[in-house]
């Protein structure tokens, strides 16, 4: 994320949400520093307890320094959500920060940023284990068919497979294979 991709975020009349990585240095020290030494404006707690696990996230909003403001367009507030759990009975830490360019309550970000690990949990990996086709080194991003534009073929593919499985209201892929393989004619409707 540069200063220039902000702009031209901002200059669209959009709003942005974007998870703060170390490959920025200052920014990313900032919003440590206001973790510790700053009230948050907002916070928010919530458990969850699916898939074997139990996860404690906990999301405060803290106000940008007008100084940094003024360097990145939009900057408004830096957001910290920290994750605790266990998986596999593992004790687990995680702190994740972000950058917005709203003035938003801790509950409202704290589900958009779960929003973001759905995109990433029913797209992507999806593509890489659905499509695996049981071989441990073939996945999307290393298919074994290689060359030309036979990697984007088959990315386009996988996506438009997941997309008519969901169309036709299957929730997974593998529940949509059998009825979709022998329904032809209705796949190929979606092209009309």
């Amino acid at each position: 994320m540069s200063k220039k991709t902000l702009s031209l975020i901002i200059n669209a009349d959009n709003d942005y949400l974007i998870g703060l990585k170390q490959n920025q240095p200052m920014l990313y020290k900032m919003a440590q520093t206001q973790l510790q030494q700053s009230s948050p404006l907002s916070c928010a707690t919530a458990i969850d307890s699916r898939h074997s696990r139990i996860v404690k996230r906990t999301s405060q909003v803290f106000p940008v320094p007008e100084s940094l403001q003024n360097q990145w367009a939009g900057l408004k507030t830096f957001v910290v959500v920290e994750r605790q759990g266990e998986r596999d009975r593992q004790p687990f830490p995680e702190c994740q920060f972000y950058i917005c360019s709203q003035h938003l309550e801790a509950q409202q970000l704290l589900t958009d940023t779960q929003g973001h690990w759905a995109i990433e949990n029913r797209l992507h990996w999806v593509k890489d284990v659905t499509f695996s086709v049981g071989i441990a080194f073939r996945r999307e991003d290393f298919p074994l068919c290689r060359g030309g534009n036979a990697p984007v073929n088959w990315a386009i593919l996988h996506t438009f497979l997941i997309t008519s499985a969901r169309f036709f209201g299957f929730r997974t892929i593998p529940q949509a294979q059998r009825p979709l393989s022998n329904q032809l004619q209705k796949v190929f409707s979606l092209f009309v």
